[in-house]
């Protein structure tokens, strides 16, 4: 299994008494943003067996570069479900009917949700008995946007005659697609456009379709992100979701990582969150806005944040990981940060 991975999620997806394992494929070595395959490995006991082109075929090749999974059975048939998310990707969810799964994101009337996904998590929030996602996507609060007008786009395509390919950020407006960087970053790695657009002026006037032939477009790999909000997806039953974002204190910074836990004992499932973004472009500041934040449920599908001076949780590195841990003590949140400590906070109840 020689490809980049990012997420690894454990469940008995075929009923037999034995745990297999989801593996979530990341991008392609010095391409990005080429996804790499998933894997679906069958538990077979003694060893595993890759099943993803028999039973999960559109894993193969998934759409997006993964960062998180989730196990759940969101339909309630008794099967349990695949959920992913990803960069460039929308969420998707994989119906089990029991020896296959077949993508059945059409049928949750979620709108379109691609963006730049981070991590997910699951519980039943209002409490109908029914398992509620959370998506913790790059938030609002940040160097590139989207609207109901406009999404962010990329190509990564051979534009200046080089092996490797070269990467151009895009913007639409009015259906039309801009580059997001200006003539001396782009002009500098594809020198093609500095000899079609000899001036700056003719530059800052030229869309993607005019800078690039038909022929190399084609060629490339294209995405688009239609929306960067972190989103609450409530179950409504019968395989349908309605999302709804979250606040705005949850949208100030990418969520990189979430746990759904009953923080202060109230018998209500709540939400811990934390994120930033170090590794941007140069050119772009990075995400860094976010201190953790804990989202206190009432049990109803409201989440309301409670900011580090009340809660105590203050996480603002460039968290990758959460994870609760039980000691004779009583409940800690460990908090992962890349390049730095670990943080430890200790969980008492109110």
């Amino acid at each position: 299994m020689l490809t980049s991975k990012s997420v690894v999620r454990v469940a008995d997806f075929n009923g037999d008494g034995k745990p297999d394992l989801f593996i979530g494929g990341r991008f392609t070595p010095r391409d990005w943003p080429a996804p790499a395959r998933s894997y679906i490995l069958r538990n077979d006991g003694d060893h595993f067996t890759d099943v993803t082109a028999e039973v999960a075929p559109e894993l193969v090749q998934p759409g997006g570069m993964i960062t998180d999974a989730a196990w759940v059975d969101y339909d309630g048939d008794g099967h349990i479900d695949l959920v992913t998310v990803g960069e460039w990707m929308p969420i998707r969810f994989f119906h089990n009917d029991g020896k296959r799964f077949t993508e059945s994101t059409a049928g949750t009337k979620l709108p379109p949700t691609r963006g730049w996904w981070y991590s997910l998590a699951v519980g039943d929030f209002d409490g109908d008995g029914r398992p509620d996602i959370i998506a913790g996507n790059a938030g609002l609060n940040f160097s590139y946007a989207t609207s109901k007008d406009s999404t962010l786009g990329v190509y990564a395509g051979l534009f200046g005659g080089r092996q490797s390919r070269d990467i151009v950020l895009t913007q639409k407006l009015d259906g039309t697609e801009f580059p997001l960087d200006g003539m001396s970053p782009l002009g500098q790695v594809i020198y093609t456009l500095a000899l079609r657009f000899p001036t700056y002026a003719s530059f800052a006037n030229a869309s993607v379709q005019q800078m690039f032939t038909p022929q190399q477009l084609q060629q490339s790999l294209h995405y688009e992100a239609n929306t960067f909000a972190s989103l609450y997806l409530h179950n409504d039953g019968g395989g349908r979701f309605t999302a709804t974002p979250l606040p705005n204190l949850a949208q100030i910074s990418p969520i990189k990582a979430m746990f759904a836990t009953d923080v202060d004992g109230d018998g209500n499932l709540d939400l811990l969150l934390a994120g930033n973004l170090y590794d941007v472009d140069p050119n772009r500041t990075r995400a860094d806005a976010g201190n953790g934040l804990w989202l206190r449920g009432d049990g109803k599908g409201h989440l309301t944040p409670i900011p580090p001076r009340e809660s105590g949780l203050l996480a603002p590195l460039d968290v990758s990981a959460l994870a609760i841990l039980r000691t004779p003590a009583g409940r800690s949140l460990l908090v992962a940060n890349t390049g730095d400590s670990l943080q430890l906070f200790a969980i008492r109840k109110r």
